[in-house]
Parts: structure tokens; C-alpha cells; sequence
């Protein structure tokens, strides 16, 4: 599966202008999750969630498919910075306790997607995504019964 770059050409700008999101929200995640050792930020892009989830767990690793949008990304001791798709986060299997996706999750295809965070997470681990609105799914298949 080849992921799309569509924001390199943007990056400084849109490192700039994206919204960041509420502290309640990563202390709720991080309290969901089985444990504290590692979150995978995926689809990262300049950091917004990176840096709020290295507050709550040990280590972060922050793949996104733009290497121009993780440079724009602030750095952090506890974050790793990696160009990687969502379907290939170079994670050990079952290692990570949270997976996140902030407002990226339409840019990707399910099957693999899903795939490589069933691989990833722990037992028990969790997977958090959110988006600045309402947004509605056409296929039922990924609604959760």
C-alpha cells in the first residue's frame, strides 16, 4: 500500500495554523490505556498530539509520511520523530499501549490500517481518534457493533 504526501508543499503554513487540542483529552487516553510506556502518534504531521501525549507516557513515537511536516514538529526528549506510513509504523508487535490519529484517519485505507494497529498495540491497548467535527462513516464495516 503506497501513502500520499499531500502536505509537504504546506507544511511551515500548516504547522502554524492547526489548532491544538485540550489537555483533558490525552489524560483521558492516557487513563484508558493499559499502560504508559508507548504511544504511536500516527499520521503526526508538525506534532499537535505528539507533544501533549509525551506528558502521559514514557515514550512517543511520531511517524507521519511528510518528512517536511515532522520537521516542522517541536522537539521533545520523549518524542520520535520517524517517516513512516500508517501502514508501516516500524513498531515491535503488541509494544505499543496507545495508537493515536488526530484528524487523519480519512486519508487512510482501513484494511491496512487497522492491520498494522492490531499488530501494534497491547493487549488491551487503545486506539483514540478524533477530528474537529461531526464526521460520518459511509461504511459500516469500521462502525463499532
Amino acid at each position: 500500500m503506497k501513502a500520499s504526501d499531500h502536505f509537504s508543499v504546506v507544511a511551515d503554513a500548516y504547522a502554524l495554523r492547526r489548532p491544538t487540542y485540550p489537555d483533558e483529552l490525552f489524560a483521558f487516553l492516557a487513563g484508558a490505556a493499559p499502560g504508559r510506556d508507548l504511544a504511536w502518534d500516527c499520521a503526526a504531521g508538525s506534532g499537535q498530539a505528539s507533544i501533549p501525549l509525551a506528558r502521559h507516557f514514557r515514550r512517543v513515537v511520531a511517524t507521519d509520511i511528510s518528512s517536511a511536516m515532522l520537521a516542522q514538529a517541536p522537539a521533545h526528549p520523549s518524542v520520535d520523530y520517524r517517516r513512516g506510513s500508517a501502514y508501516e509504523s516500524g513498531l515491535q508487535p503488541g509494544s505499543a499501549d496507545l495508537v493515536t490519529v488526530a484528524q487523519a484517519l480519512h486519508w487512510f485505507e482501513p484494511e491496512p490500517f487497522y492491520a498494522e494497529v492490531s499488530r501494534v498495540l497491547k493487549p488491551a491497548g487503545v486506539l483514540g481518534v478524533w477530528t474537529y467535527g461531526k464526521q460520518v462513516l459511509e461504511d459500516r464495516r469500521w462502525m463499532p457493533s
